[in-house]
């Protein structure tokens, strides 16, 4: 447990000083992390026999999320991005089937069809959405005061990430002192009354941010909160089915007491693109 803390707490304080910075400095830090959770995916799948393709999925990996940094640093115009971002996924799927037919052909790897899935799978899970948290930090707006005044796109991230850490952090304690009814099989030490004690704690977060902080409206306000809470433990059990499906216990040894990177962002990889997309749904940013 003291473990934990030690790495709950050097987490925290990365993770302020990142986020607040912005620029090339977080660009290169979500860049390390898509990075390391490509690997981890990899390296669970191997356990399994499965060979995840390095250079054309993690190369997909690797442009996506560099293409997506470059813009987001130099503020371009997202109309060209998205354009670019399916081109480079499209180039990527074109090029795993390619190198899979060639180990099928010509090294006789037969799972092709699981390999070729794993692959794209990562390069979408690792990828694409790990872009979104880019995307999520270089929105525009009027500058807020969050505890201090910061930028709207580092005021939206924050309040995206405590609504998140929230519904894990409130469903752990609700769960503890009054779970009694098992919520899903994937997870057997979660609990119904733990799940609602951590959306209900997240939305309620969330709602009071947005409204009090970003100037969201009530309705898109609720709508934002909705999102996050619900998408969050179903980042959560996406990565718990992953794990359970390749027999090991942590995606990775990276964080001590903590596991990997997709063991403590695999909530964030739901809630971070999805909320970008209610924004840019509500346009309420200019």
């Amino acid at each position: 447990m003291l473990t934990r803390i030690v790495t709950a707490l050097i987490g925290i304080v990365a993770a302020v000083g990142i986020v607040t910075y912005g620029g090339f400095v977080f660009a290169l830090a979500v860049l390390t992390l898509g990075m390391l959770a490509w690997y981890e995916l990899q390296r669970m799948a191997a356990n399994k026999g499965f060979h995840v393709y390095s250079i054309t999925g993690g190369g997909g990996v690797l442009a996506l999320l560099v293409l997506t940094g470059w813009f987001c640093i130099n503020n371009c115009d997202r109309n060209l991005l998205f354009p670019l971002m399916i081109m480079v996924l499209v180039v990527a799927l074109v090029a795993v089937c390619f190198e899979g037919l060639l180990r099928h052909c010509n090294w006789g790897e037969a799972n092709w069809a699981g390999d070729v899935a794993l692959t794209v799978f990562g390069l979408l899970y690792c990828g694409l959405l790990f872009s979104h948290v880019l995307l999520l930090r270089s929105v525009q707006g009027p500058q807020v005061h969050f505890l201090r005044a910061m930028e709207y796109g580092e005021a939206l991230l924050w309040t995206v990430l405590i609504g998140t850490w929230a519904s894990d952090t409130f469903a752990y304690f609700v769960g503890i002192t009054f779970g009694r009814h098992k919520f899903c099989s994937v997870s057997p030490k979660k609990s119904w009354e733990g799940a609602i004690g951590g959306y209900l704690g997240s939305m309620s977060l969330v709602i009071l941010l947005a409204h009090h902080v970003l100037g969201i409206c009530q309705f898109d306000a609720h709508i934002m909160g909705f999102v996050i809470a619900v998408s969050a433990p179903i980042g959560d059990l996406v990565e718990s089915v992953l794990k359970r499906n390749f027999e090991v216990k942590d995606s990775g040894k990276l964080l001590p007491g903590h596991g990997g990177v997709l063991d403590r962002f695999d909530s964030l990889l739901f809630t971070a693109p999805l909320t970008y997309y209610v924004l840019l749904h509500g346009n309420l940013w200019k």
